[in-house]
């Protein structure tokens, strides 16, 4: 058989074997063939060998032909992880997601999935959340359709199909966010709230060492508690005080607060996985000033801390942790969220997000006169306009405030009267 053509063999009755060679490869030295059976009449055959040809000649791979979903989205993540430019989270995302979409369609060929397809894939993944009494939003439905449109970009790249099939997709869209913003009564009674607890740590740590000291347990331990507690609070009290990411306090160390300028370096951040990682873009690495209260209470937390350190034979330094487990080391954030929870809502915030208190951080602001640029470079933003669109929320108190200037602008304004003369023929 010469390269390109194809030969046709009957298996069975109604059973063609189709057979087309592209020759050999040059660096593996293996033969190149495409190989599929047809049921049906020889016509419907050659037709198959037809299409084939003129998929290599549309610049298809041979492998085109056999290489399924599954299999290729396999080779996708591993190659994303072998870059090693992504972070743990992202690989995690992706493969969760291949994983998702391979329980439907893992066995289906590359070449056979179209738009219709991936848009019935969507209704089954839906369905089956649903199902599973773990039904998804818009917004996740959106991240399904832009990793599967990369897996089949990358099909395209590599020769295996000719166009992406999500191009002719709409994108599921995204759920419009709760942006919740908190008023300054609301942001006033919350920190009321973290001064006592964080007084009510402190007692109850103050009890607890008595208590060590007391069974002569001092020193030469594997962890203090209490440590744990505390941080939380000044987790908190960061947050409010700087709009802050999550990742960012419970990243942040002491060599990153200047206590005598009274101001915090933000430069990296601590993910859910425990991994300290860069700020989320260039202009997440900031200087962010903080109030004088809010520095004397660090500079208490700082003396406190490097005390109970010893215990553990652990000298605080540049490196360690503002916020600290009870062994003294990086904090597990998911342990955050589980106190969070309670705390709040014992507290009459229920159902506030941590990640609320950076909304509310440029909402007062920007309210009270502060410009778009100090609130984006505060807040860590490249752009100023996701300072405006993401989080600006408009206060009632300040339409009233818009609509009584507007009112008193025309008020002032002594209405002339212009008599126009109309001349008639």
């Amino acid at each position: 058989m010469a390269k390109g053509d194809g030969s046709i063999t009957e298996v069975r009755r109604g059973v063609w074997r189709v057979c087309v060679s592209f020759g050999t490869d040059p660096v593996t030295g293996k033969r190149q063939k495409v190989q599929r059976n047809v049921q049906g009449t020889k016509a419907e055959a050659r037709k198959e060998r037809d299409r084939i040809r003129q998929e290599h000649e549309n610049g298809l791979s041979f492998e085109a032909a056999t290489v399924t979903f599954g299999e290729f989205a396999k080779l996708w993540q591993e190659s994303r992880a072998a870059t090693g430019e992504l972070s743990t989270r992202t690989l995690k995302d992706g493969e969760y997601m291949v994983a998702c979409y391979s329980r439907f369609i893992g066995s289906v060929r590359l070449a056979d999935i179209d738009p219709r397809m991936v848009e019935s894939l969507y209704a089954a993944i839906r369905k089956d959340k649903a199902d599973r009494g773990r039904p998804v939003g818009g917004t996740t439905m959106h991240k399904c359709h832009v990793v599967l449109k990369q897996i089949m970009q990358k099909a395209v790249d590599h020769d295996l199909i000719l166009r992406n099939p999500c191009d002719r997709v709409k994108a599921p869209k995204k759920d419009d966010p709760e942006r919740r913003s908190l008023s300054v009564e609301e942001g006033a009674r919350l920190l009321c709230c973290v001064d006592v607890a964080e007084e009510q740590g402190f007692a109850d740590f103050d009890a607890k060492e008595a208590r060590q000291t007391a069974r002569g347990n001092l020193f030469g331990r594997v962890e203090v508690h209490g440590l744990y507690p505390i941080s939380n609070i000044i987790a908190l009290r960061i947050g409010l005080a700087t709009g802050m990411r999550l990742g960012e306090v419970f990243g942040l160390s002491w060599g990153g607060v200047d206590l005598h300028q009274s101001c915090i370096q933000v430069s990296q951040q601590l993910s859910t996985y425990g991994e300290i990682t860069h700020p989320k873009s260039k202009a997440g690495i900031r200087t962010v000033f903080i109030d004088a209260a809010t520095a004397a209470h660090l500079e208490k937390w700082k003396r406190r801390q490097a005390v109970e350190l010893l215990k553990l034979g652990i000298k605080q330094n540049d490196s360690t942790p503002v916020c600290c487990s009870d062994k003294g080391g990086w904090f597990n954030v998911q342990n955050f969220q589980r106190w969070w929870r309670p705390w709040r809502t014992e507290r009459g915030f229920e159902g506030l997000k941590f990640h609320e208190l950076r909304h509310t951080q440029a909402t007062q602001l920007l309210a009270n006169g502060v410009d778009v640029k100090t609130v984006q470079n505060r807040l860590g933003h490249s752009d100023a306009s996701l300072t405006l669109n993401w989080y600006a929320h408009a206060l009632p108190e300040n339409d009233k405030r818009a609509a009584d200037l507007v009112g008193n602008l025309f008020a002032s304004k002594p209405v002339e009267t212009r008599i126009i003369e109309v001349r008639t023929a």
